[in-house]
């Protein structure tokens, strides 16, 4: 028992760093499926990751010391179907005139095994009936390539890490595995009554999708930000031969060039709005003109960089000519600062409750959702 603990406990270690690696790209497939992310439809999911996790962890731990690797060698196999209901018979020591004798069944370790091995799975099948809509037949199949995996894990040692299995392959755990699963896979019936169906998840998120919500537009802005900075970092080493340097003053002019020349060429969309479903209309929803996306992205830089900075330079001449000392230095910093940031809230408040932005009011454009359902 305390080796299934310790597997469930490493698990539960490795847990966070799969989500954190997870997490941006189920994030982007969401937006560019859905529109939204649902967060029941993020629960079902991440818990199928966690136990997916728990399992593989169950199947691989404890690793061999050090001592005992060295002694591996050869890859061990069991290959005789249902050993497993001798191995019970066996262990129990039933006597045929004794009918108590069978309880002993239950006191055995083989019948505990096969037990846990049922059990392991079952969740598995629920989540292919339930989630992933699965049928019995498709159902069958990646059970049994599940188990095979978990085996052929086993058999290789941990894929031929080490010299020879430190644990057994066994057919009857392929059989138990995928008759756990099948059996998960019909207690979903019942169990899929007591939740939503993924239809109407589906349905709702696609309901959500229709409108732009404000983490939706962060992670395009984001999403656009990394694709900005990676193509500058490309040309910064290819204007080098041409004598050329790219420093940071550079940024706003190529901020302004991606914004305003791609969804020029792209029907109003960046890479980052793409992915994320929306394009860029204007505000009477017809195709907006090539200068209004300059318009629009020159007065959000001018707005979140330009102002700014032209703000904290006046501030410095200001306290050069009054020779203002460290402390009425540190509170009017501290009044720009807080300004900037009051400033950014209040915007994302108004992104969060769908009004438009001062960029958006002055260019006449729009965000609009491109998300259809399929």
């Amino acid at each position: 028992m305390s080796q299934y603990l310790e597997a469930l406990r490493q698990a539960m270690v490795i847990y966070p760093m799969i989500v954190v690696l997870f997490t941006v790209p189920y994030i982007a497939w969401s937006y560019h499926k859905y529109g939204s992310v649902l967060s029941l439809r993020v629960l079902i999911v991440y818990s199928f990751l966690l136990y997916l996790l728990c399992v593989y962890c169950l199947v691989i731990l404890p690793l061999p010391t050090p001592e005992k690797a060295a002694t591996l060698h050869g890859h061990k196999a069991q290959l005789i179907p249902f050993s497993f209901l001798a191995d019970i018979v066996k262990q129990a020591e039933i006597q045929p005139g004794q009918p108590a004798s069978w309880l002993h069944i239950f006191t055995g370790s083989a019948f505990w095994t096969t037990i846990f091995n049922l059990f392991m799975t079952m969740p598995f099948g629920v989540y292919l009936r339930y989630y992933f809509c699965y049928h019995w037949r498709k159902t069958l199949r990646l059970s049994f390539l599940l188990s095979l995996f978990f085996e052929l894990t086993q058999l290789s040692g941990l894929y031929f890490v080490y010299p020879g299995s430190y644990r057994l392959f066994d057919v009857d755990d392929l059989i138990v595995n995928t008759a756990g699963s099948m059996i998960g896979f019909a207690l979903a019936g019942p169990v899929s009554r007591l939740l939503p169906t993924r239809q109407e998840l589906d349905t709702v998120s696609f309901q959500r999708g229709a409108s732009i919500s404000f983490t939706r537009r962060v992670f395009a802005f984001l999403a656009d930000m990394a694709c900005l900075i990676f193509a500058s970092c490309i040309l910064a080493v290819f204007v080098v031969p041409f004598g050329i340097t790219l420093s940071i003053q550079w940024l706003p002019v190529l901020f302004l060039l991606y914004f305003g020349l791609l969804p020029a060429f792209c029907h109003g969309q960046t890479p980052g709005k793409r992915l994320t479903r929306m394009k860029i209309v204007q505000a009477n929803s017809d195709t907006a003109h090539w200068y209004q996306y300059f318009l629009r992205y020159g007065l959000l830089i001018t707005g979140l960089v330009g102002v700014p900075y032209w703000l904290n330079r006046l501030l410095f001449i200001l306290m050069n000519v009054l020779h203002l000392d460290s402390l009425a230095s540190l509170v009017l910093h501290g009044l720009l600062v807080g300004g900037y940031l009051f400033w950014l809230f209040f915007a994302g408040i108004r992104m969060a409750l769908h009004k438009p932005l001062f960029y958006e009011r002055w260019s006449r454009t729009k965000l609009i959702s491109t998300v259809k359902r399929t």
